[in-house]
């Protein structure tokens, strides 16, 4: 097996593991996404300002939209 055959099935595992935790685990998904950023956000602080508030307001805005309708789907009661 070659090394490019076995990246290639590492990284569709891996895609599908995400998959299916993001449909089981929306807001863990959120929180570790969120978490991510921030660790970022902490590794690279020479950021401008610029730049720094164009990543929070893609964050703000990208991940509920994301996540949040089957979140609120998840948590709604069935009528």
């Amino acid at each position: 097996m070659s090394l490019t055959t076995y990246l290639s099935i590492v990284r569709l595992r891996a895609t599908a593991k995400l998959q299916a935790f993001a449909a089981t685990e929306p807001v863990r998904l959120r929180a570790a996404l969120t978490s991510l950023a921030l660790g970022v956000a902490l590794a690279f602080p020479a950021l401008n300002a610029g730049t720094a508030e164009t990543i929070g307001a893609l964050g703000a805005v990208a991940l509920p939209i994301l996540v949040g309708e089957s979140t609120r789907t998840k948590v709604t009661p069935a009528k």
